[in-house]
C-alpha cells in the first residue's frame, strides 16, 4: 500500500471516529430521560407475581410446624381468667406491676421490675417494666428468646389486655432455651430503657434501675399486640424497624408457615390491605399497596412496633397484631394464638446459631413472596444516574474554544455557595433539634411552637439566598468591567496576541453541576442503606433539578421557586396534610430516643440542595 493510500485510510478512520464522538456527545446526555423512564417503570414491575419469588426457609434447623404443641383448652381458660382480672385493674402502674409479677411467680418464673424515666424534648416519660426469666432446666443460660407485650397497644390508647393475658398463659411451658417474658410500659420508651439496661449501655437521657435478673444473649424476639378483649379476624405482621432495618427473612417465613399450619389464621402485612389465606398471594394492586406502605415506613425511618428497637443489638424481632375487620372471617382467639406462639418458640429453640442464612435486605409484596436486594436495587441506581449525566450536558452549552484560547471555570464561588447552603442546613438541624427550647419562647410570645420554627427557617433561607444572589450579581458586574477594560486595551494595542482568555462559565452553571453531582452521589449511597428513602428522594427531585435554570421571564422564575418551595420539607409536610407540630415532636422523639436519622438527613443533605437551587433559579442572566 502506497503512502498516499495510508494517509487516505488514516484520514477516513479519523473522520469516522470524529463522527462517532460527535454523535455520542450529542445523544448520551439525552439518555437520562430514557434511564429515568426505565427506572420508574422498573419500580412498577416489582409488585408483579412474575418478578417476585416464593419465600423459603434457609435455616434448616428451624423446622417450622414440625413439633408437638401442648397449648390447649386449659390454658385458654387460664388466659380468659387473666383477661378478666387485667380488665378490672386500674391504670396505676404499681397495681398492674404487682399483679403481673405475682402471677409470674405463681408459675415458678423468676421475676423483676425496672423503673425508668426517659427525658426527651424537655418532657419526662416514666413507667415500670415487668419481666421474668423462664430458665430452661437443661440449658446453660447462654442464649435466650424474648416474648414481649406492650401494656398500651400501638394505637396509643387501647390496653393490650389479650396480649398480656396470652403471654401469662403461654409462659408456663419449659423450653430448651431461656425465655424472657417482658411486659413494657410507656410505649417504645419502655422497650428502649429495658434494652439499654440489659446490654449495659447507659445513656444520659434514660434513668432506669439496674437489672439484677438476666439471661444469655438474645437470639430473637416476638412482640404480641392484641388490644382489647374481643376476638380477632386477621393477624397483622409488622416487621419494619428504625431507619428501615429489617429482621432476617427466616423469622417472618417461620411465623407465616406456622400460622398457616397450626392455627389457619388469615394474615396480612401490617393492619390494612389484602387478607391472605393459604396459597393466596394476592393480586398486583395488593402487592403494590404493601410495597408502598412498607417503603413509607422505611423512608420515614419509623419503627412499626416495639420490635424495631431490638435490631440495633442484632436481635431479629417482629410484632404480631390482632386486627378486627368487618368482613366475615372466622374469628380466632387464645387457642390459635397460643398454639402459633408456642410452635414458633419451639422452632426458634432449634437454632444452633444466630439467624443469618436468609436475607436482611428485601421487600415483601405478600407474606409468601419476596424481592431480594439484587432485584430491587437497579431502579434506584437508574434514578440516580440522570443527576450525574446532566452535568456534562450543562458544560456543553458553550462553544468549544478555538486553538490558543481557553475558558476558565472558576469554582471557588460555587463551592462556597454549596458549603453555605449546607451550613444553613446544619443550622436548621440544630434549631429543630432544640425544638423544646423554642417551645418555651413560642409560649412566651403566645404563638404556636412550630410556627416559630417555620418563621425562623423561612427568614434564614431568604436571607442566605438573597446574599448569594447579590454576590453573583456583583461578580457579573465586576467581570463586565474587567472585560470592557481588556477590550479597550486591545483596541489601543493592535499587536497580535496568540492566546486569548474567553469569558468564564457562569457561576450558576458550575453550582448546578456540583449540586447535581452531589445529589446523584447521595441517592446512590443511600440506595444501599435505605432503598425506600433513596427512591422517594429521587422521584421528588429528579425532574425539578434537571429542568430548572435561570430564565428571563419572571413568571417562569416564580413558578420554579414555587415548585422548589413545594418540594422543600415544609412544603412536603403541607402537601401530606399531617399536623406539622405533632410530626415534628414524634420525629424528634424518635431521633433522640431511637436514633432515627431522617431529621439529620433532611436538614443536612436534602434541604441544602433545594436551597442551592433557589439560588440557581434566581441567578442573574447576563
Amino acid at each position: 500500500m502506497s503512502t498516499s493510500e495510508n494517509i487516505s485510510a488514516t484520514r477516513a478512520r479519523l473522520q469516522r471516529r470524529r463522527v462517532l464522538l460527535r454523535t455520542l456527545k450529542l445523544w448520551i446526555p439525552h439518555l437520562r430521560y430514557l434511564l429515568f423512564a426505565i427506572g420508574v417503570g422498573w419500580l412498577f414491575i416489582l409488585p408483579s407475581n412474575e418478578y417476585n419469588k416464593y419465600t423459603y426457609i434457609s435455616e434448616n434447623a428451624l423446622l417450622p410446624g414440625q413439633v408437638n404443641t401442648y397449648y390447649s383448652w386449659p390454658q385458654v381458660h387460664e388466659a380468659s381468667v387473666y383477661r378478666d382480672n387485667i380488665e378490672t385493674l386500674s391504670t396505676s402502674s404499681i397495681e398492674r406491676t404487682a399483679y403481673i409479677e405475682s402471677e409470674l411467680r405463681k408459675a415458678g418464673i423468676k421475676t423483676g421490675t425496672q423503673n425508668f424515666t426517659v427525658n426527651a424534648l424537655g418532657k419526662e416519660i416514666s413507667g415500670v417494666n415487668v419481666f421474668g426469666v423462664l430458665s430452661a432446666p437443661r440449658g446453660d443460660g447462654t442464649e435466650a428468646l424474648v416474648l414481649s407485650a406492650p401494656w398500651i397497644s400501638k394505637d396509643g390508647k387501647t390496653v393490650n389486655i389479650n396480649g398480656v393475658a396470652a403471654i401469662l398463659s403461654i409462659g408456663k411451658f419449659f423450653q430448651s432455651t431461656d425465655i424472657i417474658i417482658l411486659i413494657t410500659d410507656g410505649g417504645e420508651a419502655g422497650v428502649q430503657a429495658w434494652l439499654e439496661a440489659y446490654h449495659d449501655n447507659p445513656r444520659s437521657d434514660i434513668l432506669s434501675s439496674p437489672l439484677f435478673l438476666r439471661s444469655g444473649a438474645i437470639q430473637a424476639a416476638v412482640n404480641l399486640d392484641l388490644p382489647g378483649t374481643k376476638d380477632y379476624q386477621v393477624l397483622g405482621i409488622f416487621y419494619e424497624g428504625v431507619n428501615g432495618q429489617l429482621p432476617n427473612l427466616d423469622l417472618i417465613n417461620t411465623i407465616v408457615r406456622i400460622v398457616r399450619i397450626s392455627g389457619r389464621i388469615p394474615i396480612t402485612l401490617h393492619d390494612t390491605g389484602h387478607v391472605y389465606w393459604a396459597n393466596d398471594h394476592g393480586d398486583y394492586y395488593s402487592s403494590l399497596y404493601n410495597l408502598i406502605l412498607t417503603m413509607k415506613y422505611q423512608a420515614l425511618g419509623h419503627s412499626t412496633g416495639g420490635h424495631g428497637l431490638f435490631f440495633r443489638y442484632k436481635i431479629d424481632a417482629v410484632t404480631l397484631y390482632g386486627h378486627r375487620m368487618e368482613a366475615s372471617h372466622q374469628p380466632f382467639m387464645f387457642l390459635e394464638i397460643g398454639t402459633a406462639i408456642e410452635s414458633t418458640f419451639r422452632s426458634l429453640n432449634n437454632l444452633l446459631e444466630h439467624l443469618h442464612q436468609s436475607f436482611f435486605f428485601y421487600l415483601l409484596p405478600s407474606p409468601e413472596k419476596y424481592i431480594s436486594i439484587g432485584s430491587y436495587l437497579p431502579p434506584s441506581i437508574l434514578l440516580a444516574h440522570p443527576q450525574s449525566s446532566k452535568e456534562p450536558k450543562i458544560l456543553q452549552k458553550f462553544p468549544t474554544p478555538s486553538p490558543f484560547n481557553r475558558r476558565p471555570r472558576r469554582i471557588l464561588f460555587s463551592l462556597t455557595a454549596l458549603i453555605a447552603t449546607h451550613a444553613t442546613g446544619i443550622i436548621f438541624f440544630f434549631m429543630i433539634k432544640n425544638y423544646f427550647l423554642l417551645n418555651k419562647l413560642a409560649s412566651f410570645l403566645f404563638i404556636q411552637d412550630h410556627f416559630l420554627v417555620l418563621a425562623l427557617i423561612i427568614f434564614i433561607s431568604i436571607k442566605v439566598s438573597f446574599v448569594l444572589v447579590s454576590i453573583m450579581e456583583k461578580r457579573i458586574t465586576t467581570n463586565n468591567q474587567i472585560a470592557h477594560r481588556i477590550e479597550k486595551t486591545n483596541d489601543m494595542n493592535s499587536q497580535y496576541q496568540p492566546q486569548q482568555q474567553l469569558e468564564p462559565a457562569a457561576d450558576w452553571i458550575i453550582l448546578k453541576c456540583f449540586t447535581l453531582a452531589f445529589t446523584g452521589m447521595i441517592i446512590s449511597c443511600l440506595s444501599v442503606l435505605n432503598f425506600s428513602l433513596a427512591v422517594f428522594t429521587a422521584l421528588i427531585v429528579i425532574i425539578p433539578f434537571s429542568l430548572f435554570r435561570p430564565h428571563v421571564s419572571k413568571t417562569i422564575r416564580y413558578l420554579q421557586l414555587f415548585v422548589l418551595c413545594l418540594i422543600s420539607p415544609p412544603g412536603l409536610l403541607l402537601l401530606s396534610g399531617v399536623d406539622m407540630g405533632n410530626f415534628l415532636r414524634s420525629t424528634l422523639m424518635e431521633y433522640q430516643l431511637l436514633g432515627n436519622y431522617i431529621v439529620p438527613f433532611v436538614c443536612c443533605l436534602y434541604w441544602p440542595n433545594v436551597l442551592a437551587y433557589t439560588v440557581i433559579v434566581q441567578a442573574p442572566i447576563k
